[in-house]
């Protein structure tokens, strides 16, 4: 068997120890190499992930060195464009942690670099992965609670500090972390796109350069209307990573979404009953394993560039939308 030879450059973002963690136990994947320019970073992936061929502090020299198929990329958001033209530049398959880029410019750049070197690339969103979500968009695009009115939505976690909490390095604050997360979800749900956007952020919890709540209200181009409440507001001790809520609302019934710990309680009037859906598949898992699937069938990812590009275009619409106190209407970008 033909085995992938995949490296992760950079530790910066947390996602980047489960996604090393899957890849260690897939037959078809080998870790040929780690990069990472903190060298109390790369200390820890050397303690932890043995099976790793080798180590790097500058993902450049591995590039040299190394013979790799496919990278992870999980550095700061500042960092990933550049990262990332470098790797499609010598022809290897990208998985990029969201958000793809901090500007619109730079995750257009990301898309074209791509393409233009024939290499796939894939925006890490764990909970386009989550069964409850496959099992409510099969409900929604079978008609099953009618024409989707609108929803109220929430994503909040503990506040991460570090490299997250600086707008230059992350893009912005909990409304950039967040938001991207269920702008994602609703457009691939509800087979749609965002076209307005309103937004209120502040920085209330925390003594942080950046903000660490918003309000945010979506409008779908067929007037689905979503409202979003994103926060850095979950202390320390709060066990669950990705609490995406959702309360779709439909003429003929209603859907509640528990992403983390993945539960669909589906309400509808024909039928007068309450039914739920429960799952407890690995978001990082899987989302790997779509990765590795994807560059060895030579197709295109599940969650392509192009969905992490539309993402950020909502998040910057969020933030413009509250500095300008108005709605923002959403200019696509072509790519």
């Amino acid at each position: 068997m033909t085995q992938l030879k995949v490296a992760i450059i950079s530790f910066a973002h947390m996602h980047a120890v489960s996604y090393a963690h899957n890849l260690e136990k897939m037959p078809d994947v080998v870790l040929v190499a780690i990069a990472d320019d903190d060298p109390k970073r790369l200390d820890m992936t050397r303690e932890h992930f043995k099976t790793c061929g080798a180590f790097y502090s500058d993902y450049r020299e591995m590039l040299d060195k190394e013979e790799i198929d496919a990278v992870v990329i999980c550095s700061a958001n500042s960092d990933h464009v550049e990262i990332a033209l470098e790797c499609a530049a010598r022809k290897k398959h990208i998985l990029c942690e969201k958000p793809l880029a901090i500007t619109i410019e730079d995750a257009a750049a990301i898309i074209k670099a791509a393409r233009d070197n024939g290499v796939k690339l894939m925006t890490a969103f764990p909970i386009r992965f989550n069964q409850a979500i496959h099992e409510a968009k099969k409900i929604i695009q079978s008609g099953g609670i009618g024409r989707v009115l609108g929803a109220a939505t929430s994503n909040h976690g503990s506040m991460p500090g570090g490299w997250f909490v600086d707008p230059e390095k992350s893009g912005g604050g909990a409304v950039m972390d967040h938001t991207v997360h269920v702008a994602d979800l609703l457009r691939w749900m509800l087979e749609d796109e965002v076209e307005e956007v309103y937004a209120e952020y502040d920085r209330l919890l925390h003594d942080i350069p950046s903000e660490d709540c918003g309000q945010l209200m979506l409008r779908f181009t067929k007037g689905t209307v979503v409202s979003l409440d994103t926060s850095w507001s979950r202390p320390k001790s709060y066990s669950i990573w990705g609490d995406v809520k959702m309360e779709i609302k439909g003429e003929k019934g209603n859907l509640s979404i528990n992403c983390c710990p993945r539960t669909l309680n589906v309400y509808r009037n024909e039928t007068m009953r309450h039914s739920t859906v429960s799952a407890g598949d690995d978001h990082d898992g899987l989302l790997v394993q779509e990765f590795v699937d994807a560059v060895n069938e030579n197709r295109e990812p599940f969650v392509s560039g192009l969905d992490g590009l539309r993402a950020v275009e909502v998040a910057l619409a969020a933030y413009e939308a509250g500095k300008r106190r108005e709605v923002v209407v959403l200019k696509r970008a072509e790519v």
